[in-house]
């Protein structure tokens, strides 16, 4: 599958954040996000912030491979998301999980190949579990950097825990790769 497989997925969320105003905004650079992805070969992907399930149909197109665990707080938007994933006969590579980050991600193993996150703003605090959560030389995508304090540009920014590997969306995305 291609990401112009799921861009009605993109559209139906721009609709709902309107609709229902809420904050499940989409992904504008899928293709971009694909293409990166595919460099790191990935078999296991956490996603953090699934909204209607755009960027998980992304990420799971990467390799045939992957499985994609995507975290959502929602409970519309994570019903929304399974109906589009299952729609699209991704239902068992992409697992929807409801909660809190923090939460779902206690109960989710470690070793990640990506880890993509496009939830409200990158806390410190959550950068630092998502990078015990990355196998070594796995990457970490983060989104959202416009909402980055400084204690999270900085953690990002730390050689000793990463080098990057490229931006996406005029630079609102960092991909990172961990430092081993």
């Amino acid at each position: 599958m291609e990401e112009k497989d799921f861009r009605f997925i993109q559209e139906m969320t721009r609709e709902h954040r309107i609709e229902h105003r809420c904050m499940a905004y989409t992904y504008s650079d899928g293709q971009g996000l694909l293409e990166l992805a595919k460099k790191f070969k990935p078999r296991r992907i956490l996603e953090l912030g699934t909204a209607l399930g755009y960027t998980a149909c992304c990420l799971a197109a990467s390799a045939d491979d992957c499985h994609v665990d995507t975290i959502e707080a929602d409970p519309v938007h994570v019903k929304i998301a399974r109906e589009n994933i299952n729609q699209l006969g991704l239902g068992e590579r992409i697992t929807v999980h409801h909660g809190d980050f923090f939460r779902v991600m206690d109960t989710l193993p470690d070793e990640y190949d990506i880890i993509f996150f496009d939830g409200l703003s990158p806390e410190p605090s959550m950068l630092k579990i998502l990078h015990g959560k990355l196998r070594e030389g796995g990457a970490l995508f983060c989104a959202n950097l416009g909402f980055a304090g400084a204690g999270a540009e900085n953690f990002l920014d730390d050689k000793k825990y990463w080098t990057s590997a490229g931006q996406l969306e005029g630079g609102g995305t960092r991909a990172l790769v961990k430092a081993k």
